[in-house]
């Protein structure tokens, strides 16, 4: 599920995309702070994934306001936001193999298959546990604190902004952001056709995630015309990070494999082959979308529209 991003008020499409922006980011900002609290609680796995994706959005708002925002002020604090990703990161990819792996425990016939799923899950639970305290530190009141001021100075230097010819409009930033997003789709979307090319796909799912974001971002500025692109967008995405989490399902039993342990042996075969048959079915639900979107026009229509 994907976590859906908190409504910013007051957006006026035909301001300066300098003002407008600054009050994006702003706004995204507060949303990774109010889901601090639940997810030092660790009482609600969802609370890791929201604070994650609010991050997420945060970074990808920062990259589609380049045209506007002077990018040195906030280098430093991008850094810092993907560190808080990361570590959000290593605690969510936990959580999702834990999750996968009780499910597939409950499909297992073999008491050996069982067995070795127990003892990998609570290889998973005893990772989860560190990721968590690592996690807390990364959280401290006293860095969230300074991170903020940082980020608050940060935006005041950069919402100085560059030096133009004319005023852009919130709607003209939407419109260059999204535009460059997608061609970078585009770009990519040849790796589609060579399933084996692991990193390249992996690239065209971030892309897609990125053109999402800014469908979403902007949407206001073209109403209800944008949501069903951004639907289809989060389809892509979705399928694709399917694919990319099977990858490394795949390598990592790769590597248990080598290993030789006989104990769990009978669960690793039984797993590698399970998620060898999740990656071909979410392969083949990207084709398929793709040639549904080349019958159809789908990227010249939203090329189009935003246009």
């Amino acid at each position: 599920m994907m976590a859906k991003a908190d409504e910013i008020d007051g957006l006026e499409c035909t301001a300066d995309a300098l003002f407008e922006a600054a009050e994006v980011l702003r706004g995204r900002f507060d949303e990774i702070l109010a889901r601090r609290g639940a997810v030092l609680d660790d009482d609600d796995i969802e609370a890791v994934h929201d604070m994650r994706v609010a991050t997420r959005r945060l970074r990808s708002a920062l990259r589609d306001f380049a045209l506007v925002l002077r990018k040195r002020p906030l280098k430093k604090i991008n850094k810092d936001l993907k560190k808080l990703a990361d570590a959000l990161g290593a605690a969510r990819d936990e959580d999702v193999a834990i999750i996968a792996l009780e499910k597939l425990q409950k499909k297992a016939k073999d008491t050996a298959v069982k067995s070795g799923i127990e003892k990998l899950i609570a290889d998973r639970r005893a990772n989860r546990q560190r990721a968590q305290l690592e996690l807390t530190q990364t959280l401290a009141a006293s860095s969230i604190e300074d991170l903020s001021r940082r980020f608050s100075a940060a935006l005041d230097d950069a919402a100085q902004g560059k030096k133009r010819a004319k005023t852009l409009s919130f709607t003209d930033a939407g419109r260059a952001a999204v535009l460059k997003s997608l061609d970078e789709f585009c770009g990519l979307s040849a790796s589609l056709y060579a399933p084996n090319e692991i990193k390249e796909l992996h690239r065209l799912r971030i892309s897609a995630k990125r053109l999402r974001y800014a469908l979403e971002l902007f949407t206001a500025c073209w109403g209800d015309a944008l949501v069903p692109f951004a639907e289809e967008i989060s389809e892509m995405q979705s399928f694709l990070g399917e694919v990319h989490d099977a990858d490394a399902w795949i390598e990592n039993f790769h590597k248990r494999l080598l290993e030789n342990d006989a104990e769990l042996l009978p669960a690793n075969l039984w797993l590698l082959s399970r998620f060898v048959k999740l990656r071909a079915k979410n392969y083949r639900g990207a084709i398929g979308l793709w040639s549904k979107w080349q019958t159809a026009g789908f990227i010249e229509k939203l090329r189009e529209l935003i246009s």
